[in-house]
């Protein structure tokens, strides 16, 4: 193949389309470097390709070589130090204008590097980018690109421009826009950021959220967030000591580091802290009863954490604001709130199920020393949270324990998915100790799911109307 012949070969119509081939192209001896008096043993393919006396060849870290026989001295040595440069590292890549074709990346020690658009070459804000010379920097993405062509590009000696403006009279921008950006990085295992680069606050908020999911003592998110009190166990303590040192990795330097905080986010991903969160939900609605009952049991001198009934509806309206708290966040987020609805709605009932379980006196039958207390409030954890009488003016005060929560979600996926336990919750909402305004909600928030579940039945196929059907029983 000719030279002439060669300089038609477009790079990315050859790109290697897999992340291995691609590793495997970059893996090669160490720069070298030839001249015209002393060349290298040819290969089959250079010798099909015609030099000139000045010529002269550099060797890359990846294995291809580059006629620099047009560069001068110190293009020359920028262009041995950036093919020969491992020390390099991509931070992250982002598309600043893909109409427009203009690239930006972003490698380590704050150094930028501009492809495209206003750019009739590329720049560095390394400091050694100036009178027409490409830095070591150029170099080395000049070098990364071409790892990614197909063998047949890499055989062949490319020549490349002392600006970097062109490789192979390729312009660099020109092969990331028609190979995209996205495939490149795949390729070079670099990351890519879409959207805004996100302030300090929240990249803090976020981190705390993704480690908050190995949190030693079972924080939640808004609680791992929060200042640590005086009372923290020394690994809690540590750990938020770990949270602020990778916190500091994001925020502390002027270019931040999106390539690893989206490794992180890739790891820690959102399905993954949902199900942290709710397990950690559940975990607290068994504990809360189980103190209760360890209260019942011993009184205060019980063995372990014990919860009286003041302190047990305190600890579960915390865990029902906290769902509600996530479930919002979810939302406004734009995630996908199908599981999280499920996962939602199975702790609220459990939730409620267990109050409507505990309409009773708690104290009614102890064997410890102790005044039972005479305020119903104080001694049935139902009454506590849902049966307390309304006085004139309060009634929208308190809301209507789990409920109003419940009823932001998709009625019929509740139904359907806990149905038995929302039947056994019925049943024990005896008229003559349930507010009627809870009644009516809680009604409505059957019966309407009860509607939509007809419906839904009622359309068969072939025009056929099946008989009637309890929705489907499913476990969580």
């Amino acid at each position: 193949m000719s030279a002439d012949e060669l300089s038609r070969l477009s790079l990315e119509d050859n790109m290697v389309t897999t992340r291995a081939a691609a590793a495997r192209a970059r893996t090669a001896p160490a720069v070298q470097e030839s001249a015209s008096g002393s060349p290298p043993s040819p290969s089959p393919t250079q010798h099909s390709q015609s030099a000139s006396p000045t010529s002269a060849v550099l060797e890359s870290t990846s294995g291809i070589k580059y006629d620099v026989g047009n560069l001068g001295a110190d293009a020359r040595r920028h262009a041995k130090e950036g093919f020969g440069a491992n020390g390099i590292k991509m931070k992250y890549c982002r598309a600043l204008d893909e109409d427009a074709n203009q690239y930006l990346f972003f490698l380590d020690d704050e150094i930028r590097v501009a492809m495209g658009g206003r750019h009739g070459a590329p720049r560095c804000t390394c400091g050694a980018n100036d009178k027409g010379i490409a830095c070591k920097h150029i170099f080395w993405m000049l070098d990364q690109l071409a790892s990614t062509a197909s063998q047949k590009i890499r055989e062949q000696t490319l020549e490349i421009a002392p600006d970097g403006a062109l490789i192979q009279n390729r312009e660099p921008a020109s092969i990331i826009k028609n190979a995209t950006l996205e495939r490149v990085a795949e390729n070079l295992d670099w990351e890519v950021h879409d959207g805004p680069v996100p302030d300090d606050e929240d990249i803090e908020e976020e981190v705390a959220a993704m480690l908050s999911v190995f949190e030693p003592t079972e924080a939640l998110p808004v609680e791992f967030r929060a200042p640590g009190g005086a009372f923290l166990s020394e690994r809690s303590r540590k750990y938020r000591e770990f949270r602020d040192l990778i916190t500091s990795l994001f925020t502390e330097q002027p270019s931040k580091n999106l390539g690893l905080f989206n490794k992180l986010q890739s790891i820690i991903d959102p399905d993954f802290q949902t199900h942290v969160f709710f397990e950690k939900i559940n975990n607290r609605i068994v504990h809360t009863f189980k103190a209760l009952d360890e209260y019942i049991a011993h009184g205060s001198t019980a063995p372990s954490e014990a919860y009286d009934v003041p302190t047990c509806a305190r600890k579960l309206k915390y865990l029902v604001q906290a769902i509600d708290d996530y479930y919002e966040q979810q939302e406004q987020n734009g995630f996908d709130m199908g599981d999280i609805s499920r996962r939602a709605a199975a702790a609220l009932v459990t939730i409620l199920k267990g109050v409507v379980d505990r309409n009773q006196d708690a104290y009614a039958g102890i064997t410890w020393d102790g005044v039972p207390p005479e305020d119903e409030t104080e001694s049935n954890l139902f009454v506590n949270l849902i049966g307390a009488p309304v006085h004139d003016g309060d009634e929208d005060e308190e809301g209507l324990f789990v409920l109003d929560v419940l009823k932001k979600l998709p009625i019929e996926g509740i139904l359907r998915s806990h149905w038995e336990l929302l039947s056994a919750t019925r049943a024990g909402l005896k008229p003559q100790w349930t507010p009627q305004r809870f009644l009516e909600s809680f009604r409505e928030i059957v019966g309407e799911g009860e509607t939509l579940g007809r419906k839904r039945a009622g359309t068969g196929s072939e025009g056929t109307t099946p008989s009637p059907k309890r929705p489907a029983q499913r476990s969580e």
